[in-house]
C-alpha cells in the first residue's frame, strides 16, 4: 500500500479522535448547535474512514458486515446522509437527564442525572431515498447513546486501523 493512502488513513484518526473530544464538549455544554456541529463533524471522519477502508483494506467489508461494532456504521450513515441532504432536519439528538426548573425536592430527596445525549427517533423526519438506510438507523442506533455509539464505532475502525499498521 502506498504511503500516500497510509498518511491519509492516519490523518482521518486524527481528525476522527479530535472531533469526538469536541462532541464531548459540547455535550457538556448543553449547547444544541455546538452538539449538532459536533455530532456532524464525527460523522464525516468517521464515515470518511470506513470508506477508506472500503478501498484499500481486504476483507473490510465482511468484517464490517459481520461484526455487531461494524454494523452500526450501517445506522451511522443515515444520519449522515440525513444532515447533509434533508434540508428539514434540524437535529439529530435528543437530551436525557439533568432537570429543569422549577423543581420540587421529593421527600425521599433527588439525585441530579447527568444529562445523555441520544440518537433521536427516525419517525418521518429521518426519511430519506432509501428505506434500508433508514432501517439500518432504527436497527443499530435509534434511541441509544450518541457518544457510547461513537465509541464503538472508533473502536471497530481503530482495530482495522492497526491490523493496516502491522
Amino acid at each position: 500500500m502506498d504511503k500516500e493512502a497510509i498518511k491519509r488513513l492516519e490523518n482521518n484518526h486524527y481528525a476522527a479522535n479530535k472531533a469526538f473530544q469536541r462532541l464531548k464538549d459540547a455535550i457538556k455544554s448543553i449547547d444544541d448547535q455546538e452538539i449538532y456541529a459536533a455530532t456532524g463533524e464525527v460523522l464525516l471522519w468517521v464515515l470518511t474512514t470506513d470508506l477508506w477502508h472500503k478501498k484499500y483494506n481486504m476483507g473490510y467489508k465482511r468484517r464490517k458486515n459481520n461484526n455487531k461494532d461494524g454494523q452500526l456504521l450501517f445506522g451511522l450513515l443515515h444520519a449522515y446522509n440525513c444532515m447533509k441532504h434533508n434540508m428539514d432536519f434540524i437535529q439529530i439528538h435528543s437530551k436525557e437527564g439533568g432537570f429543569e426548573f422549577p423543581f420540587e425536592i421529593p421527600e425521599e430527596g433527588f439525585e441530579f442525572l447527568p444529562i445523555t445525549v441520544h440518537w433521536m427517533k427516525a419517525g418521518e423526519v429521518l426519511e430519506g431515498d432509501w428505506p434500508e438506510q433508514k432501517t439500518n438507523y432504527e436497527r443499530y442506533i435509534e434511541g441509544k447513546e450518541i457518544l457510547s455509539t461513537f465509541e464503538i464505532a472508533l473502536e471497530f475502525l481503530t482495530t482495522e486501523y492497526k491490523n493496516i499498521k502491522q
